[in-house]
Order: structure tokens, then sequence, then C-alpha cells
């Protein structure tokens, strides 16, 4: 049977994504902005992750949340 995250891509590179560990919702949390984020798609890479609203992730270039620290968002594609 099939997983969701055999389903969800990151909008801009096309890498898949995996729902976020508790691990990595924590560190999320402890950084300005981000303490409301409940949930979250991480993308294989671990760059970006994406947040889930109402159970719905936000897949789009926009929701983008950088998880490096000195890099941006976006990336080569």
């Amino acid at each position: 049977m099939s997983e969701p995250g055999d389903f969800f891509v990151c909008p801009l590179t096309r890498k898949r994504l995996r729902p976020a560990t508790e691990a990595e919702l924590t560190a999320m949390h402890k950084r300005p902005g981000l303490e409301g984020i409940l949930d979250a798609w991480i993308r294989s890479d671990r760059a970006v992750a994406y947040p889930v609203e109402d159970g719905i992730p936000r897949l789009v270039p926009e929701a983008a949340i950088s998880l490096r620290k000195s890099r941006s968002t976006t990336t080569s594609r």
C-alpha cells in the first residue's frame, strides 16, 4: 500500500516530502514566527518544510519554510 509521502513532492524541486518528526517540529517551534506550526511536511534534503493547516499541506512555494540557517528557501530547479 502507498504512503501519503509517496504522492507529495516539493513544488520547487519535485523532491519527495515526508511528515515532520516530533523533534523537527520542536526545533521549528524554537524559531520566531514558527511556534504555531502543529504539523509539516519536510523535503527529502531537509532544507524546506511545508506547513499543514487544518489537515491540508500547503504545498505552494510561498508557504515554504527554509530549515537552513543561512540559505534562502528557493533552490535551483
